[in-house]
Protein backbone atom coordinates (compact mmCIF):
# COMPACT_ATOMS: atom_id res chain seq x y z
CA UNK A 1 0.00 0.00 0.00
CA UNK A 2 3.17 2.57 -0.31
CA UNK A 3 2.02 3.84 -3.23
CA UNK A 4 4.65 6.22 -5.27
CA UNK A 5 4.30 9.65 -4.24
CA UNK A 6 4.87 10.52 -7.68
CA UNK A 7 2.16 8.82 -8.11
CA UNK A 8 0.00 11.99 -8.04
CA UNK A 9 -1.37 12.80 -10.84
CA UNK A 10 0.96 14.72 -12.89
CA UNK A 11 0.32 18.77 -13.71
CA UNK A 12 -2.23 18.59 -11.01
CA UNK A 13 -1.97 20.85 -8.19
CA UNK A 14 -3.05 19.29 -5.23
CA UNK A 15 -4.71 22.20 -2.70
CA UNK A 16 -2.99 21.84 0.52
CA UNK A 17 -5.70 24.36 2.39
CA UNK A 18 -7.45 27.03 1.43
CA UNK A 19 -7.71 30.85 3.22
CA UNK A 20 -12.12 31.29 3.54
CA UNK A 21 -12.99 35.08 4.05
CA UNK A 22 -9.10 36.02 2.96
CA UNK A 23 -9.86 39.53 3.42
CA UNK A 24 -11.88 39.36 6.86
CA UNK A 25 -11.16 42.71 9.16
CA UNK A 26 -11.08 41.41 12.64
CA UNK A 27 -7.69 40.87 14.41
CA UNK A 28 -8.31 37.34 14.80
CA UNK A 29 -6.93 34.48 12.49
CA UNK A 30 -8.77 30.74 12.30
CA UNK A 31 -7.77 27.85 11.56
CA UNK A 32 -9.05 24.45 10.91
CA UNK A 33 -6.00 21.54 10.45
CA UNK A 34 -9.06 18.56 10.48
CA UNK A 35 -11.80 20.12 8.05
CA UNK A 36 -11.38 17.57 5.37
CA UNK A 37 -11.52 13.79 4.82
CA UNK A 38 -10.30 13.69 1.16
CA UNK A 39 -6.85 12.07 0.32
CA UNK A 40 -4.84 13.03 -2.26
CA UNK A 41 -5.02 10.33 -6.31
CA UNK A 42 -2.63 7.86 -6.43
CA UNK A 43 -2.58 6.87 -2.64
CA UNK A 44 -5.81 4.46 -2.80
CA UNK A 45 -7.60 6.17 -0.09
CA UNK A 46 -4.41 4.49 2.16
CA UNK A 47 -6.53 1.29 2.05
CA UNK A 48 -9.24 3.20 3.89
CA UNK A 49 -12.97 2.13 3.06
CA UNK A 50 -16.01 4.68 3.02
CA UNK A 51 -16.87 4.14 6.90
CA UNK A 52 -13.34 4.99 8.30
CA UNK A 53 -12.89 7.58 5.97
CA UNK A 54 -16.36 9.12 7.50
CA UNK A 55 -15.34 8.75 11.14
CA UNK A 56 -13.22 11.02 13.51
CA UNK A 57 -10.39 9.11 12.62
CA UNK A 58 -10.27 11.03 9.30
CA UNK A 59 -11.90 14.70 10.02
CA UNK A 60 -13.50 16.90 12.51
CA UNK A 61 -17.13 16.24 11.94
CA UNK A 62 -18.61 20.00 11.20
CA UNK A 63 -15.50 21.45 12.25
CA UNK A 64 -14.77 22.75 8.66
CA UNK A 65 -18.52 23.99 8.48
CA UNK A 66 -18.40 25.80 11.81
CA UNK A 67 -14.70 27.29 10.66
CA UNK A 68 -16.70 28.74 7.86
CA UNK A 69 -19.99 30.27 9.61
CA UNK A 70 -17.00 31.60 12.38
CA UNK A 71 -15.12 33.48 10.19
CA UNK A 72 -18.18 34.80 8.43
CA UNK A 73 -19.73 35.82 11.76
CA UNK A 74 -16.64 37.35 13.41
CA UNK A 75 -15.70 38.68 10.22
CA UNK A 76 -11.94 37.31 10.28
CA UNK A 77 -9.88 35.02 7.62
CA UNK A 78 -9.83 31.02 8.47
CA UNK A 79 -7.44 28.63 6.84
CA UNK A 80 -8.72 25.08 6.41
CA UNK A 81 -6.67 22.13 5.57
CA UNK A 82 -8.05 20.03 2.42
CA UNK A 83 -6.35 16.53 3.28
CA UNK A 84 -7.44 13.85 5.87
CA UNK A 85 -5.44 13.53 9.09
CA UNK A 86 -4.94 10.72 8.30
CA UNK A 87 -2.73 11.56 5.47
CA UNK A 88 -0.33 13.69 7.10
CA UNK A 89 -1.74 15.53 10.76
CA UNK A 90 -0.96 19.18 10.01
CA UNK A 91 -1.50 20.15 14.22
CA UNK A 92 0.94 17.35 15.10
CA UNK A 93 4.65 17.12 14.35
CA UNK A 94 6.65 15.56 12.76
CA UNK A 95 8.50 13.28 15.17
CA UNK A 96 5.43 12.61 16.61
CA UNK A 97 3.65 8.96 16.16
CA UNK A 98 0.65 10.08 14.69
CA UNK A 99 1.82 12.39 12.27
CA UNK A 100 1.40 9.55 9.63
CA UNK A 101 -0.60 7.19 11.88
CA UNK A 102 -0.14 3.42 11.11
CA UNK A 103 -3.15 2.56 13.70
CA UNK A 104 -6.16 5.11 14.12
CA UNK A 105 -8.71 4.48 16.85
CA UNK A 106 -8.27 0.52 16.42
CA UNK A 107 -8.38 0.82 12.47
CA UNK A 108 -4.79 0.00 10.09
CA UNK A 109 -4.19 2.49 7.89
CA UNK A 110 -2.66 0.10 5.47
CA UNK A 111 -1.35 3.09 3.25
CA UNK A 112 0.53 4.32 6.00
CA UNK A 113 2.25 1.26 7.32
CA UNK A 114 6.18 1.02 7.15
CA UNK A 115 6.76 4.42 4.96
CA UNK A 116 10.17 5.32 4.33
CA UNK A 117 11.89 8.70 4.63
CA UNK A 118 11.47 9.58 1.04
CA UNK A 119 7.42 8.93 1.19
CA UNK A 120 6.92 10.63 4.70
CA UNK A 121 8.94 13.82 3.21
CA UNK A 122 6.94 13.68 0.12
CA UNK A 123 3.76 14.11 1.95
CA UNK A 124 4.92 17.21 3.89
CA UNK A 125 5.85 18.74 0.84
CA UNK A 126 2.41 17.60 -0.58
CA UNK A 127 0.35 18.77 2.19
CA UNK A 128 2.56 20.00 5.47
CA UNK A 129 4.00 22.72 4.34
CA UNK A 130 2.18 24.12 1.95
CA UNK A 131 -0.53 24.41 4.55
CA UNK A 132 1.47 25.96 7.15
CA UNK A 133 2.77 28.28 4.58
CA UNK A 134 -1.05 29.62 4.17
CA UNK A 135 -1.38 29.58 8.20
CA UNK A 136 2.30 32.04 8.62
CA UNK A 137 1.18 33.90 5.36
CA UNK A 138 -2.17 35.29 7.14
CA UNK A 139 -0.53 35.28 10.11
CA UNK A 140 1.58 37.89 9.13
CA UNK A 141 -0.75 39.87 7.08
CA UNK A 142 -2.71 40.21 10.54
CA UNK A 143 0.71 41.33 12.18
CA UNK A 144 1.12 44.16 9.49
CA UNK A 145 -2.52 45.34 9.06
CA UNK A 146 -3.83 45.01 12.46
CA UNK A 147 -1.24 44.13 14.95
CA UNK A 148 -1.18 40.52 16.58
CA UNK A 149 -4.19 38.73 16.18
CA UNK A 150 -5.79 36.10 18.59
CA UNK A 151 -5.45 32.53 16.94
CA UNK A 152 -7.92 30.44 17.44
CA UNK A 153 -8.39 26.17 16.43
CA UNK A 154 -11.59 25.14 15.07
CA UNK A 155 -12.08 21.32 16.21
CA UNK A 156 -14.59 19.10 16.95
CA UNK A 157 -14.73 15.88 19.46
CA UNK A 158 -16.45 12.28 19.50
CA UNK A 159 -19.29 12.33 22.06
CA UNK A 160 -18.03 10.11 23.99
CA UNK A 161 -14.48 9.11 25.25
CA UNK A 162 -13.63 5.79 27.32
CA UNK A 163 -17.06 5.34 27.69
CA UNK A 164 -17.57 9.02 29.69
CA UNK A 165 -19.74 11.84 27.87
CA UNK A 166 -17.90 14.66 26.76
CA UNK A 167 -19.03 18.17 27.32
CA UNK A 168 -21.42 20.23 24.46
CA UNK A 169 -18.17 22.58 24.28
CA UNK A 170 -14.52 22.42 25.47
CA UNK A 171 -11.98 25.48 25.48
CA UNK A 172 -8.55 23.73 25.34
CA UNK A 173 -5.72 26.52 26.34
CA UNK A 174 -1.84 26.99 28.09
CA UNK A 175 -2.51 30.42 28.56
CA UNK A 176 -5.51 31.76 30.84
CA UNK A 177 -6.08 34.91 28.66
CA UNK A 178 -8.23 34.89 26.82
CA UNK A 179 -9.73 31.46 27.30
CA UNK A 180 -11.24 32.03 30.47
CA UNK A 181 -13.14 34.72 29.51
CA UNK A 182 -14.43 32.78 26.35
CA UNK A 183 -15.40 30.02 29.08
CA UNK A 184 -17.42 32.21 31.02
CA UNK A 185 -19.11 33.77 27.89
CA UNK A 186 -20.14 29.88 26.84
CA UNK A 187 -21.40 29.40 30.63
CA UNK A 188 -23.80 32.08 30.13
CA UNK A 189 -25.22 29.87 27.22
CA UNK A 190 -24.07 26.14 27.49
CA UNK A 191 -23.28 23.81 30.75
CA UNK A 192 -21.19 21.92 31.20
CA UNK A 193 -18.76 23.59 29.64
CA UNK A 194 -15.11 21.75 29.81
CA UNK A 195 -12.35 23.97 30.68
CA UNK A 196 -8.50 22.59 29.64
CA UNK A 197 -10.49 18.97 29.53
CA UNK A 198 -10.81 16.38 28.17
CA UNK A 199 -7.66 18.11 26.92
CA UNK A 200 -5.23 19.66 28.54
CA UNK A 201 -3.39 22.33 26.21
CA UNK A 202 -0.52 22.93 28.46
CA UNK A 203 0.33 18.90 28.01
CA UNK A 204 -1.28 18.34 24.82
CA UNK A 205 0.47 21.23 22.77
CA UNK A 206 -0.89 21.67 19.10
CA UNK A 207 1.36 22.19 16.51
CA UNK A 208 -0.23 25.12 14.56
CA UNK A 209 0.19 27.17 18.09
CA UNK A 210 4.01 25.73 18.25
CA UNK A 211 5.04 27.21 14.98
CA UNK A 212 2.44 30.18 14.66
CA UNK A 213 1.74 31.79 17.97
CA UNK A 214 4.26 31.06 20.77
CA UNK A 215 6.96 32.23 18.64
CA UNK A 216 5.66 35.22 18.30
CA UNK A 217 3.70 35.77 21.66
CA UNK A 218 -0.27 35.72 20.12
CA UNK A 219 -2.53 35.16 21.97
CA UNK A 220 -4.57 31.58 21.06
CA UNK A 221 -6.96 28.88 22.59
CA UNK A 222 -8.46 25.65 20.77
CA UNK A 223 -12.70 25.60 20.50
CA UNK A 224 -13.90 21.75 20.70
CA UNK A 225 -17.94 21.45 20.12
CA UNK A 226 -19.05 17.69 19.69
CA UNK A 227 -19.64 16.43 16.43
CA UNK A 228 -23.14 15.16 17.00
CA UNK A 229 -24.48 18.47 18.22
CA UNK A 230 -22.75 19.47 14.93
CA UNK A 231 -24.53 17.26 12.75
CA UNK A 232 -28.03 17.95 14.28
CA UNK A 233 -30.53 20.13 12.03
CA UNK A 234 -29.31 23.90 12.39
CA UNK A 235 -26.29 22.92 14.51
CA UNK A 236 -23.76 24.75 12.80
CA UNK A 237 -25.88 27.58 12.83
CA UNK A 238 -26.64 27.25 16.70
CA UNK A 239 -23.00 26.80 17.57
CA UNK A 240 -21.55 29.64 15.59
CA UNK A 241 -23.53 32.07 17.37
CA UNK A 242 -22.91 30.47 20.90
CA UNK A 243 -18.80 29.88 20.05
CA UNK A 244 -18.70 33.24 17.66
CA UNK A 245 -20.46 35.54 20.60
CA UNK A 246 -18.08 33.98 23.19
CA UNK A 247 -15.41 34.43 20.89
CA UNK A 248 -16.77 38.23 20.39
CA UNK A 249 -17.33 39.25 24.10
CA UNK A 250 -13.45 38.04 24.74
CA UNK A 251 -12.32 39.92 22.05
CA UNK A 252 -14.11 43.26 23.02
CA UNK A 253 -12.78 43.16 26.63
CA UNK A 254 -9.31 42.92 25.40
CA UNK A 255 -10.26 46.11 24.05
Amino acid sequence: MNTDPLALERGAAWPAGEVFNPDGRAPLVLVCEHASNRIPPGYADLGCDAHDLSRHIAVDLGAGELARGLALHLDAPAVLCSTSRLFVDCNRAPFESDWIAPVSDGSAIAGNADLSATQRHARAQLVFEPFHALVGETVAAKRRGDGDPLIVAVHSYAPFLDGLARPPVAVIWDQPTPATQVVAALRREVEPVGDNTPYDGRLARGYTFDRHARPFGLRRFAIEVRQDLLGEAGGVATWTRIVGEAIAAAMQARQ
